[in-house]
């Protein structure tokens, strides 16, 4: 058998193979209803809250409001968990200056999003906290339907 043939093999089944392919980010985008809280909240029933998420903005809709209140996001994927800053766009000068940070993970069809609230700092861990003002909110994914073939 041919010495550089076995070399080549050699060589090929020792070589690494691909690194794992680094998992997707979690897509945010979406629509999403709130499923509970935990920490400081006003009383509202579960599922009458709905957030959709577009690429850089938050609309939440609520059943007492007429429009959705909006807001502008960024996200940093970096961080454990992720951070998440939240500015109003309605409101006056005060309240378009105001950022709220926030943390949130995505798993599945769930998203928890946690954040102090008035612009506190950010929280450090996605836990609701009644005396420290930290909101802690379950949400799940509103399915797309599927158009039937």
């Amino acid at each position: 058998m041919n010495t550089s043939l076995i070399v080549g093999l050699a060589l090929a089944v020792a070589a690494p193979g691909p690194k794992d392919a680094a998992k997707p980010a979690p897509k945010l985008e979406g629509e999403w209803v709130v499923e509970k809280f935990e920490g400081p909240k006003e009383e509202m029933p579960p599922g009458s809250i709905t957030l959709r998420i577009t690429e850089n903005r938050i609309s939440i809709f609520e059943p007492k409001r007429e429009k959705p209140e909006e807001a502008d996001y960024t996200v940093d994927l970096t961080k454990k968990p992720a951070h998440i800053d939240i500015r109003p766009v309605q409101g006056g000068p005060a309240k378009r200056e105001l950022v709220v940070y926030g943390l949130f993970a995505i798993e599945g069809d769930t998203l928890k999003l946690c954040f102090a609230k008035d612009g506190a700092e950010r929280p450090t861990e996605l836990k609701g906290d009644v005396e420290k003002g930290v909101m802690l909110i379950s949400l799940k994914r509103v399915k797309e339907d599927k158009p039937a073939k």
